[in-house]
């Protein structure tokens, strides 16, 4: 069940976070104290050995005595001497790792830990790396110990609040299932624009094939200044990922060999709260009494009287129904739901049928070494993902090699590739015959066996429950398992890598050459069998209304090329830095896309790999697009004693997409950094590392249309018969507008980085206005022209936000260590234009000055009640006593008692589209993330913690399960109003009685005469409208919970081991949300691709050999 965290456990959290911090300080302490060995004063010789966290030795490592000019550094062999008296503070740093002030013991061992915020890191730009310290731009990177520690199968969903302003989202629960990634807020109108993924420079359509232990490192370009180098593409921001490669170039290196991977099992929980058999029949029940049909003095509607009081019965033959009365019995009492429901039972619970216990693991083998001229590595990796719904399984299997080398002192040559290989399982995804959406729609008194254990096939129906009346005809979904009915298995092979040659010039100077093809192969076959066997001659649920099988296979090929040309030079004149990169690419891509689907295969055995024995009608479709894109670029930087910095850059595309004339476009970014910190009125204070200021601007474009938007085309067939024959025809594709041009992006962004403490505190805030205008969109268009509709440049939207992360190093003693990373981001959309102008769009539900993904519906008021209700109006709220509403609503709108209201917005007396309101937007105001990282000698424990606030879904789940009009399937558990007066069950004597008092429910009272609830469990009464399925989705996510260990060196040495590792994660443990559904986070996915939440526990090793 899910918690409500902004209530009940608010305070248990707080409370929690506290016990957490008071513990690691007294840990802290404990461990400071130990170290506080007090003795004389003497000068002796202080010997010790500096390592990192893997146990190896740290080479030049400094050791100084604090407020002193006495230090040393270490040798090759990670050890230090050192005259000092004993118990006097020593400083202990080295470029890349925390600096840790010690006292000074003898046989110190002392383990460094590589820190993630250093001046000196290195960052990945578009073609190219920069110190972060030189950065201009707004970049968030993720290293690849972040990525690992959260145990994920998909590198989204390690990337899931790691860097603020990416907004991720989980779109399904499926094995192997999608995310939706937004950098910055949604820019496009119509088609939302992906990121651009780079991997290791190559650009690519997603990055859902890699695996996340193969992964070095990410950055994330956000501001324009830093996705201007990849001009039209880079709207949407650029995701840089960079893999693992050999290390040690140019120095020999023996062969190092790597395990990475864990094992863990996913099981069900948080499942939404469905109904037990004694509070179905309590709803049936009640969906089957009538209102009594007396006509009462001064009410317009018979069964109400005129103080809008409902008078309800249950005749004998609604008893029967409702209670499935068996043919011949006597009354309801005779019937296997009356004896199911005295006996006490709660049911049958059909979603534990249909759901498992899942395995998920991830296994990479990796080698790497290096000769004084070549550098390679090896990488070999298996995913497996079974999730918690029967028959959804995903593989992924991947091959990664890499070879650089220096051919002589001018020239470098080497090349990449990598190969991956996916299956993934699923049942059939058609709403009618998904096996997951029937089971869940199975009200808990249909059995699911009978007395020998054996499938009943039609468990629903007349004949299990002897009588003339059923709850449903459809056929039991555990058939389709036993028989494995249905099949939809998708199988993507994708190649990826590049070849390049680099030749040094001259000192500063190189040229770089390099071809990356892209090739992905795609088949997804899919068959629905009849299912008839002698077990179940009623055969599938497809069969039942389709009356045969079919078979679906379509295969996609996608090639894709990149040749870049690139010239670098650097150069450094006393304190003044040149960097200019000069860039000349091209860019083909081809698809082509073939699909084929026959009727009646002559055996379910031979599934979707025999089309050829279909012996029905056959449907033929195929298609080919093919697109190319030429680029030039330029990068200029600037950089006075690493203090005033600046960078611009122009890059120029040309796409085969627009007609010719309006092919080309410029996006230009200039960014300009003073670093404040190496100023000298400044310089002074130890205390601040670094503080920098940013402000940038740049442009780029989007060109998210079709390959073909600005050619006429032939679209059709369309077939017609003449004098007796049939004729095909063509005709054009519709109003072509060769005018169109690039969809560009405006932005500026203002960012500050602020380091102290010896880089324990790290701040980076940024500040970003985002314009996009001239938007891609379609515009209505006079009939004249006879068409509906074109694509023109029309419409703008802007997106404003802020951005705050920040890194601190709470605790930094000898063995203990404790980091915290806490992100921040907000993002104000706002529609400035649409295409006439600034006039709303009702119909799409967008509107000048509101957000895009608005939801506009009708409100509603609470239940009615004997006592009143309040209505709220723009006016304010108007509380009504039951009479007064009666009065003023009841003979126009089926509002009583128990029944629900629709807000008289403008309060005119009538409901119409005017007093329909924005409920809020789908997007989150805010998304936030609280990572802990403790470390206490060999242990790690960390926590991930992830929010998002504020967004609002149109509830799948509220939707299919809380329909008055339905009384035969399941629904969700929930608390109903109950006149007085009305008829109701005593569960204890099987009687029907009626209600001596109100029963106060937060729903409206189900009935046969309202099906609606007065409008609100409908779209077809006077009310209009179903604002229950508008639901409030924010959540708080602990994302995972990670424990681990890693070995001395001096226990695994034996072993041949350098490294090991072992820990235990969880992942998903808990969700704290009001959401009812499944999961906040696919609160509108349908059973097909969405369902329950899952918690993982996995075991797992890290070993270097």
């Amino acid at each position: 069940m899910n918690s409500n965290f902004c209530g009940k456990h608010q305070s248990l959290i707080a409370v929690m976070f506290c016990f957490i911090f008071l513990l690691s300080g007294s840990y802290a302490y404990a461990a400071t104290e130990a170290l506080s060995t007090h003795s004389t004063q003497q000068t002796r010789q202080i010997r010790g050995i500096i390592t990192d966290a893997n146990g190896d030795p740290i080479i030049g490592a400094s050791v100084l005595e604090k407020g002193t000019a006495n230090g040393t550094i270490t040798g090759l062999d990670g050890k230090f001497t050192l005259s000092c008296s004993e118990g006097v503070e020593l400083v202990i740093s080295y470029i890349g790792y925390y600096m840790q002030t010690l006292k000074a013991t003898s046989n110190m061992k002392i383990s460094l830990r590589e820190s993630t915020q250093t001046l000196d890191e290195v960052v990945v730009v578009g073609y190219g790396t920069m110190k972060k310290s030189d950065l201009t731009g707004s970049v968030g990177s993720v290293s690849s110990e972040k990525l690992v520690a959260r145990g994920s199968t998909r590198l989204e969903d390690a990337l899931q609040g790691s860097v603020p302003g990416v907004n991720i989202t989980q779109s399904n629960s499926r094995a192997g299932g999608g995310f939706d990634i937004q950098i910055r807020g949604q820019t496009s109108i119509n088609k939302q624009a992906s990121p651009l993924y780079v991997i290791d420079g190559i650009v690519s359509s997603s990055m859902d094939f890699l695996n996340p232990e193969d992964i070095e490192r990410v950055d994330i370009l956000k501001d324009a200044s830093s996705t201007a180098i990849y001009g039209s593409r880079a709207s949407a921001g650029v995701i840089m990922i960079t893999t693992k490669g050999a290390k040690g170039a140019g120095k020999p290196q023996r062969v190092s060999v790597a395990y990475d991977g864990y094992y863990g099992i996913r099981k069900v929980t948080r499942m939404p709260d469905f109904m037990n058999a004694q509070q179905f029949i309590d709803y049936r029940f009640a969906r089957f009494t009538l209102l009594d049909g007396k006509k009462y003095d001064g009410s317009s509607r018979k069964g109400v009287d005129a103080s809008g009081v409902p008078h309800y019965q249950i005749d004998e033959a609604n008893l029967a129904t409702a209670f499935l009365k068996r043919d011949g019995g006597a009354d309801y009492r005779d019937s296997k739901i009356y004896e199911m429901m005295m006996s006490g039972m709660d049911g049958y619970d059909w979603t534990d049928l249909v759901t498992r216990t899942g395995a998920q693991q991830n296994h990479y083998i990796s080698a790497n070494g290096a000769t004084d001229k070549i550098t390679y590595r090896l990488g070999v990796g298996y995913q497996g993902d079974q999730n918690v719904f029967k028959h959804n399984d995903y593989a992924r299997y991947n091959i990664k090699g890499a070879l650089d080398g220096k051919i002589s002192k001018v020239f470098e040559a080497g090349f990449s590739v990598n190969m991956a290989y996916t299956v993934q399982d699923d049942f059939s995804t058609n709403t009618t015959y998904c096996p997951y959406e029937n089971a869940f729609t199975f009200n808990p008194f249909i059995a699911p066996y009978d007395e020998n254990g054996h499938i009943i096939n039609n468990p629903g129906s007349k004949i299990p429950f002897e009588s003339s009346h059923q709850f449903t005809s459809t056929i039991s979904p555990l058939n389709d398992f036993e028989d494995e009915n249905y099949t939809n298995q998708i199988r993507k092979y994708h190649v990826f890598g590049n070849v390049y040659m680099r030749a040094n010039i001259m000192d500063g100077m190189k040229f770089t050459t390099t071809f990356s093809p892209n090739f992905y192969h795609g088949r997804q076959g899919m068959f629905n069998s009849t299912g008839v066997n002698d077990r179940n001659p009623l055969g599938s649920n497809y069969y039942q209304i389709n009356g045969t099988n079919s078979a679906e296979v379509q295969t996609t090929d996608r090639l894709d090329w990149t040749w870049d040309n690139q010239i670098d030079y650097n150069r450094t004149i006393g304190d003044h830095t040149f960097g200019a990169m000069g860039l000349f690419s091209m860019y083909k891509s081809d698809k082509e896309v073939y699909g084929l689907k026959g009727f009646g295969v002559s055996d379910d055995m031979l599934s979707f790999h025999a089309m050829n024995k279909a012996s029905g009608d056959k449907e033929i479709s195929s298609s080919y697009t093919e697109s190319t894109l030429v680029s030039g670029a330029l990068r200029l930087n600037y950089s006075y004693k690493s203090r005033y910095m600046a960078t611009a850059t122009v890059r120029a595309d040309g796409s085969s997409r627009f007609a010719e004339g309006n092919r080309w476009g410029w996006f230009p970014s200039v960014a300009l950094a003073w670093r404040m910190s190496e100023e000298s009125f400044l310089k002074d204070y130890e205390w601040l590392d670094n503080l920098k200021l940013r402000l940038s601007y740049g442009v780029t474009g989007n060109n998210n249309v079709s390959d073909y938007v600005t050619m006429s085309t032939a679209s059709g067939p369309s077939y017609v018969v003449l004098d007796g024959s049939e004729v095909q025809g063509y005709y054009p594709n519709g109003l072509v507008n060769a005018a169109l041009i690039w969809e560009k992006v405006k932005e500026f962004d203002f960012g500050l980085d602020l380091a102290v403490l010896n880089n324990r505190v790290n701040l980076t805030a940024d500040v970003y206005r985002r314009l996009s205008d001239g938007q891609i969109m379609d515009r209505i268009v006079p009939l004249e022209t006879g068409e509906s509709k074109a694509t023109f440049n029309v419409g703008s939207v802007r997106n404003v936000g802020i951005e705050l992360g920040m890194q601190f190093g709470v605790i930094r003693a000898k063995d203990f260590s404790w980091d915290l990373n806490v992100n921040y981001s907000r993002n104000w959309n706002k529609v400035l234009e649409l295409s006439n102008g600034k006039v709303d769009e009702v119909a799409s539900s967008r509107f000048i000055g509101e957000p895009l993904n608005v939801l506009r519906d009708y409100t509603h008021t609470d239940v009615i009640t004997d006592k009143g209700v309040t209505m709220r109006t723009k006016d304010g709220n108007i509380h009504y006593t039951l009479q007064e509403f009666y009065e003023k609503y009841g003979s126009k709108y089926k509002w009583y008692e128990g029944q629900v209201a629709v807000n008289d917005w403008n309060n005119d007396g009538q409901i119409s589209d005017d007093d329909k309101q924005i409920f809020g937007c789908k997007d989150p105001k805010w998304i936030g993330s609280l990572g802990s990282t403790m470390n206490y000698k060999g242990f790690d424990f960390s926590v991930m913690v992830y929010t998002k606030q504020g967004q609002w879904a149109r509830s799948y789940f509220h939707e299919k399960y809380m329909k008055w009009s339905d009384r035969g399937s399941q629904h969700m558990a929930m608390d109903f109003y109950i006149p007085k007066g009305a008829p109701v069950i005593d569960h204890t004597t099987g009687d029907i009685v009626y209600a001596t008092e109100t029963h106060y429910g937060k729903y409206p009272y189900p009935n046969n005469s309202d099906t609606s609830a007065g409008g609100y469990f409908s779209d077809k009464g006077s009310a209009k409208g179903e604002g229950f399925q508008y639901q409030k989705t924010s959540f708080v996510k602990v994302k995972n919970i990670c424990l681990g260990y890693t070995f001395p060196k001096q226990w695994i040495a034996k072993a041949g081991m350098q490294h090991l590792r072992l820990y235990v994660n969880v992942l998903n443990p808990f969700c704290f949300t009001n959401y009812e559904g499944f999961d906040p986070e696919w609160s509108d996915a349908r059973l097909t691709n969405g369902g329950p939440a899952s918690v993982t526990y996995q075991i797992g090793a890290n070993i270097k050999f």
